[in-house]
């Protein structure tokens, strides 16, 4: 990011914290965060990126804060931890609203290729112009969250006129644009802001719109028609929008054209075919952007379509298609399928070295079954997934968790002021200060890993609010994490051992509600125990622990120990636990530093 980009967006910042922190409220950071996560994710900026800037902003807000008030260090050190908690507070926000964007954007995506794809199979197999021309128009208000359309078609005499149209408040509307469409490129974007002097900006007006859609319906060098969408607010139109407005009007230009070759098939077949071969490159296009690995068989076991990301996975450099699918995976299960017309969902498959999550379905047509399809994604794709979606889970309770316990002791602070205890206000300023500095030092210190140190200082917090102890060993030590032992890793082996051992804590006497934890590093072995004086394990269960799905409590439940021996033994480690009912349990971890020792 350029300095006086940064400089810009550092200022704006500044300004939505001084809102917030004067008028006691979040709503003026949180405003301005939801813009600045619209705009970044619209950039293709990661949300690491984002966390960065934010962290460089901190420093120089603090350094400033420090500069300004080196003489009043009661003022800076209040100030700090106002900024402190806010800055807290908007790292949470920013994290879970981008992640909702993100996803939004995903689905969104999603939808759109579903909804062409629908539309692509009912255009192209109907030949009723009528009926093609208003599919068009209702799936384009649909796909594109438009208010009003239509669509015209080029007349004998070179004009447009409207055939199809849904939505507006006069009737010329489609008229008055088809009038003035000719000379537009094949797409056009016009908005309440800059069609003063165009045709358009008539019925923007009249129509009280913001933006108009024109995209010329065209079959290779011919223009045949015109669609228009219109739009009653203001919306930006990013370049992948765009490329979506322009295979929909593809895909609605060749189905227009076959309507209107109909009763004229035998002369104009070779045109068709040319037309559906067109369609079928796109389909192909999208197929081979797929994440997923996709073949498919006809009913003799024949492959007859493989995907870019399906020869990947299969580790083949030649094109499968042709070949009996057991020369290409012996134990496929297409056949299966095809003999048993059952679909078959979420089938761990190993290729080769690969291990695959795999879909398997029949295709059926007028009841025959005429072949089958799969899909898959390589696991350690959605195990990846997993671990990241639970690393920001835990460090998100985690952070919460200091959050609250932050809130409870300015509600202490502000009840002695109103006291006017204010040598007590003092007192315990100090000692909130001292103790947390204390903890903080001492695992920045000896923990040396960013993502587990953030973990163990909001641990800490989370147990203290449901008045448990958390212990961290004095002996404690973390210089580096094994290279095949991911920080996200980490953080789920720790995260889940600590929550697990909390549970187990909580409901006990006082004297009882007390964990410790344990991480030595040595020259071979990383070492991680966490103990608890909870309830234990019965020896009858034990065994079964580790299992996903088991648990002795209600819920969804029977998953993190699972994902902690998943994690342990993928990175060459073991997982052991020792427990006695009524004292409490030990599960100790041991990572080799290089795998293989």
């Amino acid at each position: 990011m350029a300095d006086d980009e940064l400089e810009t967006e550092f200022e704006g910042m500044t300004q939505a914290v001084i809102d917030t922190v004067s008028r006691d409220s979040f709503a003026h950071l949180k405003s301005h965060l939801s813009w600045l996560c619209k705009l970044r994710l619209e950039q293709g900026v990661r949300l690491a990126d984002i966390m960065a800037v934010f962290d460089l902003y901190e420093k120089s807000l603090k350094d400033a804060m420090s500069s300004f008030l080196r003489d009043d260090l009661v003022t800076l050190n209040s100030l700090r931890r106002e900024i402190d908690a806010l800055l807290d507070r908007a790292r949470v926000y920013v994290t879970d609203y981008f992640f909702v964007l993100y996803e939004e954007t995903v689905f969104k995506q999603l939808e759109q290729l579903r909804i062409i794809n629908e539309i692509s199979t009912r255009l192209v197999s109907s030949l009723d112009l009528d009926r093609v021309l208003n599919f068009i128009v209702k799936n384009a208000l649909r796909l594109f969250k438009a208010n009003c359309g239509s669509v015209s078609l080029i007349s004998n005499g070179g004009d447009f006129v409207t055939k199809a149209a849904h939505g507006w408040k006069a009737k010329g509307s489609p008229r008055l644009i088809a009038q003035c469409a000719l000379p537009a490129p094949d797409m056009l974007i016009a908005t309440s802001r800059d069609a003063d002097g165009s045709c358009l900006k008539d019925v923007i007006g009249l129509e009280g719109l913001e933006i108009i859609i024109l995209l010329k319906l065209r079959v290779e060098t011919r223009v045949i028609g015109l669609l228009a969408i219109g739009f009653h607010a203001l919306r930006k139109f990013t370049p992948a929008d765009q490329r979506v407005l322009l295979t929909f009007a593809n895909h609605a230009a060749i189905a227009v054209h076959n309507a209107q070759m109909y009763g004229h098939t035998d002369r104009k077949l070779q045109e068709r075919i040319q037309e559906a071969s067109i369609l079928l490159e796109q389909n192909r296009a999208l197929l081979h952007s797929m994440r997923e690995g996709v073949i498919a068989i006809d009913a003799a076991g024949t492959v007859t379509l493989a995907n870019q990301e399906a020869v990947r996975l299969l580790g083949r450099t030649g094109d499968p298609v042709g070949r009996h699918i057991n020369e290409i995976i012996a134990d496929s299960r297409l056949p299966a399928v095809v003999v048993s017309r059952t679909a078959e969902y979420d089938r761990e498959h190993k290729l080769g070295d690969t291990v695959v999550i795999t879909n398997r379905v029949p295709v059926i047509v007028n009841g025959e079954v005429i072949g089958a399809i799969a899909t898959f994604r390589d696991k350690q794709d959605v195990k990846h997934m997993a671990e990241e979606l639970i690393g920001v889970k835990n460090l998100l309770e985690s952070m919460r968790a200091q959050s609250h316990e932050f809130i409870n002791k300015l509600h202490a602070i502000s009840g002695l002021i109103q006291m006017e205890q204010y040598d007590k206000v003092v007192e315990l300023v100090q000692q909130i200060y001292e103790a947390k500095q204390e903890l903080i030092g001492f695992i920045v210190q000896r923990i040396r890993d960013k993502a587990t140190a953030g973990l163990l200082l909001g641990k800490v917090s989370q147990a203290s609010e449901k008045g448990v102890t958390l212990r961290i060993a004095p002996r404690s030590r973390l210089a580096k994490l094994p290279d095949q032992f991911s920080s996200a890793a980490m953080v789920t082996v720790l995260g889940n051992l600590i929550a697990n051992a909390m549970e187990a804590v909580v409901d006990q006497a006082v004297d009882r509600r007390f964990i410790e934890v344990r991480i030595a590093q040595g020259k071979k072995y990383l070492n991680i125990v966490v103990a608890d004086r909870g309830c234990g394990i019965p020896r009858s269960i034990i065994r079964q622990v580790f299992k996903r799905g088991f648990s002795t409590k209600q819920g969804n439940r029977g998953i993190g120990l699972a994902l902690v021996r998943q994690e342990v033994e993928a990175s060459g480690g073991k997982v052991a636990v020792h427990s006695r009912e009524n004292q409490g349990s030990t599960f100790a971890v041991k990572i080799p530093v290089k795998r293989g020792e």
